[in-house]
C-alpha cells in the first residue's frame, strides 16, 4: 500500500482525514478501514431524541394544541439532532460506519416532505438503518420498509384491503408505491424481472404495515363497536402492523405463493427478496459505484455480488469484501464529493468539533443537498453529472471561502494541505497554496481544490 492508498481509505472509505490521520492510516490503509466493520451502536447523545413510537403517539392521541404544542418542540429537536448527526461525523474515529450508515439511509431513502414524514424521518434513520448496517440485508430492508417514516413516505398508512375486515365496511384500495419501490429501488432492481402483477400481489402483502396517524385514530374510534376483543394493532420491532385491514388470502410474487400467514407472509417475501440473485447484482452495483467508479467494472460488481450471494447478504461480509476489492484502490480520485461529503470533509480536516449551523446547514442547502430533502425515493445521485457543474463549483468555492474566514484562522495552510491531499496533490495547486495572498485564502484553495473535492 502507498500513501494514495492512505487518501483512499481517508476519502473514499471514511469521511475525510481529521488532523494527523492520514499518518496513522498509511500504517495500514485496508486494515484501518477493516477494522471499523462491527455494530454501530447509538451515540449517548441521540438517547434524549423522541422515538417514533413516542411521535406517533403523541400525534395521533392528543388534542389539536397538544400536539401543536407538541411539533413546535420537535422541530426544535430535530434540528439540534441534525447538528448533533454531523458532530458526530466530524469527530467520529469510525467514520467508515458513519459512510455505510449514510449509504444505506439513502439506499431507502425518506425524505422530509410531506404530513408526518417530516415528524419521523429522523427516528427512521435511527431506529431503522443505524442498526443494520452491518448485519443482514434482509433485516435491514425489512426494518426500513416497515418503519412508520417508510409506511408515511410511500402511502402504504392509506393502503386498506378491499376484503379486509374494515375495508369491506369503508371504500379502500391499495396503495402500491411501497410495493413498487421495494421491488425497483430496495431489492431487485428495475430489470430485476418483476412484473406489475409482482408489485399489485406485493401490495397485498403489504396490506397492514402502517402507523398510528391522526387518520388511523380515527379509524380505530369508528370501528371499536364493530369488532369487540379483537386486536387492533401490534408492533412488530419498529413497525406497526394493524391486522383488520390486512387483506386475506395467498398471494404469489415471482411465482411463489405465500399463503396467509398475516406480518409473517411480509417477512418471508422479504428473505426471498433479498436471496434473489437479482436483488444481490443490483446491490453490488449501488456499493460498486459508490466505492469504485460512477460506471463500475463489471469484475468488481461480481465479486461482491458473488459474495451476497454465498454470505445470504452478510453486509459485515460483504463490506469487508468492498475493503478488500482492488478495484477499489487503483484510482485515487474517481468519485465527486457531494456537499454533504464535502462539508464533512471541510470540518474533519479543519477539526470543527462543534458543528456551527450558522454556516454548516446553510452551507449545505446552499450547495444543493439539504438534508432529509432527497428529491425522490431513488435518494441522492451518486454521480458525477449530478454534482459537479459550473454554478454548483462555484457555490463551493463561495463555501470554501466562508469557511476559511470562519474556521481557518491559525491552521498552517501547508500542513492542511499534507494532511488532507498531500498524497494525490499536484504541483499545480501547491504552487497556487505558497502564492496565495493570505493563509486563509491559501486554505480555502486546498478545500476547493480537485484533489478535496474528489475522493
Amino acid at each position: 500500500m502507498t500513501s494514495k492508498a492512505a487518501f483512499i481509505a481517508a476519502h473514499r472509505f471514511g469521511l475525510g482525514p481529521r488532523p494527523g490521520e492520514l499518518k496513522t492510516i498509511a500504517k495500514d490503509p485496508q486494515g484501518w478501514v477493516a477494522a471499523q466493520i462491527g455494530p454501530v451502536p447509538l451515540p449517548k447523545s441521540f438517547e434524549r431524541f423522541p422515538s417514533s413510537e413516542e411521535i406517533t403517539t403523541k400525534l395521533s392521541l392528543s388534542g389539536q394544541e397538544t400536539r401543536k404544542t407538541f411539533k413546535q418542540e420537535l422541530r426544535k429537536q430535530q434540528r439540534a439532532e441534525d447538528l448533533e448527526t454531523m458532530r458526530v461525523k466530524v469527530t467520529t474515529n469510525r467514520p467508515f460506519a458513519e459512510r455505510m450508515v449514510a449509504f444505506w439511509a439513502n439506499h431507502f431513502s425518506v425524505t422530509a416532505g410531506r404530513a408526518m414524514t417530516k415528524d419521523l424521518v429522523h427516528a427512521y434513520e435511527r431506529e431503522a438503518i443505524r442498526p443494520y448496517v452491518f448485519g443482514s440485508f434482509n433485516e435491514l430492508a425489512f426494518s426500513a420498509i416497515t418503519h412508520p417514516g417508510m409506511v408515511e413516505y410511500l402511502d402504504n398508512g392509506n393502503s386498506f384491503g378491499p376484503n379486509s375486515p374494515i375495508g369491506k365496511r369503508r371504500k379502500a384500495k391499495i396503495n402500491e408505491n411501497l410495493a413498487r419501490e421495494t421491488l425497483e429501488l430496495y431489492t431487485l432492481g428495475v430489470n430485476g424481472g418483476y412484473t406489475q402483477e409482482d408489485v399489485e400481489e406485493l401490495a397485498k402483502i403489504l396490506t397492514g404495515w402502517g402507523l398510528m396517524s391522526p387518520q388511523m385514530a380515527r379509524v380505530k374510534n369508528r370501528f371499536a363497536d364493530k369488532f369487540p376483543n379483537q386486536e387492533f394493532s401490534r408492533r412488530i420491532g419498529y413497525g406497526e402492523y394493524f391486522p383488520l385491514v390486512h387483506e386475506p388470502g395467498p398471494k404469489t410474487v415471482l411465482g411463489k405463493t405465500y399463503e396467509e400467514e398475516g406480518p409473517q407472509e411480509l417477512r418471508r417475501v422479504v428473505d426471498d427478496l433479498a436471496a434473489h440473485p437479482s436483488t444481490a447484482t443490483f446491490i453490488a452495483t449501488k456499493l460498486c459505484r459508490h466505492f469504485v467508479d460512477d460506471n463500475p467494472p463489471l469484475i468488481a460488481v461480481n465479486k461482491i455480488a458473488n459474495v451476497f450471494m454465498q454470505t445470504n447478504g452478510d453486509l459485515a461480509q460483504v463490506s469487508l469484501a468492498l475493503v478488500q476489492l482492488e478495484e477499489a484502490w487503483l484510482e485515487p480520485l474517481p468519485k465527486a464529493k457531494s456537499p454533504h461529503d464535502f462539508a464533512v470533509a471541510t470540518f474533519r480536516a479543519l477539526q470543527a468539533d462543534n458543528a456551527e449551523a450558522p454556516i454548516l446547514l446553510p452551507g449545505m442547502n446552499i450547495m444543493g443537498q439539504k438534508l432529509h430533502s432527497a428529491p425522490s425515493p431513488q435518494g441522492w445521485p451518486d454521480e458525477e453529472t449530478a454534482w459537479f457543474n459550473p454554478a454548483s463549483l462555484m457555490r463551493r468555492i463561495e463555501w470554501s471561502r466562508q469557511i476559511s474566514k470562519k474556521l481557518g484562522k491559525g491552521w498552517n495552510p501547508r500542513n492542511v494541505l499534507e494532511q488532507t491531499i498531500g498524497p494525490v496533490a499536484s504541483e499545480e495547486i501547491r504552487q497556487v497554496v505558497r502564492g496565495a495572498p493570505s493563509s486563509t485564502d491559501a486554505i480555502a484553495f486546498v478545500l476547493a481544490s480537485r484533489e478535496f473535492q474528489r475522493r
